[in-house]
């Protein structure tokens, strides 16, 4: 159970069949023509029908990671999804011969991608190498997929000197096409005031650091069902963790959770569909924050992020002041206390300035200087002309075309 919380270019796609392992497959989309977004925790056995499928596809998600724990569940949830738009993540790790299972459902048009398991130590990683092999040998074209823990956990615990450590071990042992990875930053602090950790840049430096160095692409998190001491997830919340893992490269978004978990052992309340099937608020926040996603696709779908720095008088720890813009821009400054500032190029091979605001509570004025004429992607996707004075929503960002 889950508690906690591309960089691609051609070259990058030939180091990872290197880095990552010369006989396993290399990194490709899961879902052709989209960007991925996937829902964890997803629709139930007991809940198994075409329309639950319909409705996580009007959400704006294409990927489904359910608990199943049996071949039988998994057909039945293929079934459900044929032609939603969902394509299913299914875990080998809970079933019995994962070799077995991969050979009978990896032909399924609704199969994605193989699930491992959630979040293991060092210690764990022979045993999954294996795993990866049997599943390997049974299906050569789907993507296999892990979790990886956050950078807050002991290393002690873990097995592994530091985080890169962690995170270095698990590529070399595992040699998986990509990295996932949760954190959850947004939370209540002892005096029940809801504040952002700039854990969260801080993780995306080390994660996006190792991606490139090794050409794997990451995936990240956002927090969508409250729990002690996450709280409900407003607007603000979701933005500033989706749009800065994408400001960083990352080439998925998952939501933990899309339904909601049934257990005594964690608080978990308020997610986007409630234990008994109904909608919540946060379902539809969700749907819209996936629909912008989804039109901002030929920009984040393979780009290549070539600096990453941030503004403020304090910046978060492991990231790097502003110093250079690229052209035509030759100043920013906002007016609280600091942004994300991302230079990439889109996967449309245009070039793109990012700025994510890192307050969630109030927004921020972005006063530019820039040569000639630059164009705003709007969250549609549409172009409009930039203007030297912009306003970020908390959380948000803006997204100046360069080329």
């Amino acid at each position: 159970m889950k508690i906690r919380s591309i960089l691609t270019t051609a070259a990058m796609a030939l180091a990872a069949a290197t880095s990552c392992g010369a006989k396993l497959p290399k990194y490709t989309n899961p879902t052709p023509g989209e960007f991925p977004i996937l829902g964890w925790y997803s629709i139930p056995d007991s809940a198994s029908t075409p329309e639950r499928y319909s409705e996580m596809r009007e959400a704006g998600f294409n990927l489904s990671f359910s608990h199943l724990y049996s071949e039988a569940q998994l057909e039945r949830a293929l079934k459900a999804a044929e032609g939603s738009g969902v394509k299913l993540v299914l875990s080998v790790g809970m079933t019995g011969n994962p070799g077995e299972v991969v050979i009978h459902l990896k032909d399924h048009p609704q199969t994605g991608a193989w699930f491992l398991r959630d979040e293991p130590s060092v210690s764990d990683f022979a045993d999954l190498a294996a795993m990866r092999d049997r599943v390997y040998e049974a299906d050569s074209t789907h993507l296999v997929y892990l979790n990886l823990f956050p950078m807050w956990v002991d290393m002690d615990a873990l097995g592994a000197q530091s985080y890169d450590d962690y995170v270095q071990r698990f590529i070399d042992a595992i040699r998986l096409p990509m990295v996932s990875y949760d954190l959850y930053p947004v939370h209540t602090d002892g005096e029940g005031k809801t504040v952002l950790s700039p854990g969260l840049f801080q993780n995306l430096e080390t994660i996006s650091k190792m991606s490139r160095d090794n050409g794997c692409p990451f995936w990240a998190f956002c927090l969508s069902t409250a729990h002690t001491p996450y709280p409900i997830p407003r607007d603000s919340h979701i933005r500033v963790e989706a749009f800065s893992a994408l400001a960083y490269g990352a080439q998925c978004i998952q939501y933990f959770t899309y339904w909601e978990p049934v257990t005594t052992t964690w608080n978990f309340h308020n997610s986007p569909i409630d234990q008994t099937g109904q909608r919540t608020d946060v379902y539809y926040l969700i749907r819209d924050i996936n629909r912008e996603i989804q039109a901002l696709a030929p920009i984040f779908l393979g780009c290549e992020v070539y600096d990453v720095s941030h503004t403020g008088d304090v910046t978060p720890p492991d990231t790097k002041p502003l110093a250079t813009l690229p052209a035509p821009f030759t100043s920013l400054m906002a007016s609280g206390e600091g942004v994300l500032v991302s230079h990439l190029k889109g996967g449309d091979g245009n070039e793109y300035l990012m700025v994510v605001n890192r307050d969630i509570d109030h927004a921020q004025r972005v006063d530019t200087a820039f040569k000639g004429a630059v164009r705003m992607v709007n969250p549609d996707g549409s172009l409009r002309h930039a203007t030297e004075s912009e306003y970020v929503r908390p959380g948000g960002y803006l997204l100046y075309r360069l080329s």
